[in-house]
């Protein structure tokens, strides 16, 4: 299985990210109620931050972040310059690197929703029963989804220009996500029942981008249950969200579906005709 919601981690990454774009002045005007994006207390400390995110070697960045942390031990940029490196990591699949550089931020500021989602998810995502520490890991995977859940509302950070609407967006998908890292993590744990509802709320809250992942997960933890009959509607909304991309998650939600019909004794629908081809003149 690819790594879930990539693309919408992505995404929101960015909308987070972009708080460093308003790290431009030293002292911000304060939003509303809204938890402040970290801003820097120097023009210096400024000019370290922007020369670190603008390094295009993550290792050279990583070391020069190491620094960063140590000359301004204060500073609220601290986190911000890890979660830059995270979602670099995790751009180029280097989970590991991703899941380091996600305790970094959580370090630096243990309510950093994003990173809170993100570590969960990697870690729910890769790690394996053969790994010595998987049980030490799921634990983390669950402790920081849940913070997650626990602090969405103090500690999404998101630019001034942001609307409510757009902040309420953004929380819903993140709420999603996490429920989706804690099914896996119930998965992988062949607890298949607490799998079933964290898969659920997960695509009852996630509509606007609905992650076929997570579909065919619950069609799996419902399968793995004997509710056929349940799973095959999770079933047919995976293979209708690949439908047009492809790849083997489609294939393994057409395989998944196919074994659905035949537990249940019902027949695919007939495929639609193709269209009528005009006489020739």
């Amino acid at each position: 299985m690819k790594p879930i919601a990539i693309t919408t981690l992505l995404l929101l990454g960015l909308v987070a990210m972009a708080a460093a774009q308003t790290v431009t002045t030293l002292n911000p005007p304060p939003t509303s109620n809204r938890k402040p994006p970290p801003a820097a207390k120097t023009a210096e400390e400024h000019a370290a931050y922007q020369a670190i995110a603008g390094n295009p070697d993550p290792t050279a960045a990583e070391a020069a972040a190491k620094d960063f942390a140590a000359k301004y031990p204060q500073s609220e940029l601290r986190s911000l310059v890890y979660f830059n490196l995270m979602t670099r990591y995790q751009r180029t699949n280097n989970d590991d690197k991703a899941i380091e550089m996600g305790r970094k931020v959580l370090q630096f500021d243990p309510d950093h929703t994003i990173a809170l989602v993100m570590t969960a998810t990697v870690l729910a995502e890769r790690t394996r029963d053969t790994d010595l520490d998987h049980d030490a890991r799921f634990t983390e995977a669950m402790q920081d989804a849940q913070h997650a859940l626990d602090s969405i509302d103090t500690g999404l950070v998101v630019r001034a220009d942001v609307t409510d609407e757009q902040l309420k967006a953004a929380k819903t998908i993140l709420i999603s996500m996490a429920h989706a890292a804690m099914g896996m993590v119930e998965m992988k744990k062949k607890d298949p029942a607490a799998a079933e509802k964290h898969f659920r709320t997960a695509v009852e809250l996630n509509t606007a981008q609905p992650d076929a992942v997570v579909w065919l997960r619950l069609a799996l933890a419902l399968d793995q249950q004997k509710k056929y009959a349940e799973a095959l509607p999770a079933a047919n909304r995976a293979v209708e969200l690949t439908a047009a991309t492809g790849g083997a998650i489609a294939n393994s939600a057409k395989q998944e579906q196919s074994r659905l019909y035949t537990l249940t004794g019902q027949k695919p629908p007939a495929p639609a005709p193709a269209p009528a081809t005009p006489p020739k003149s």
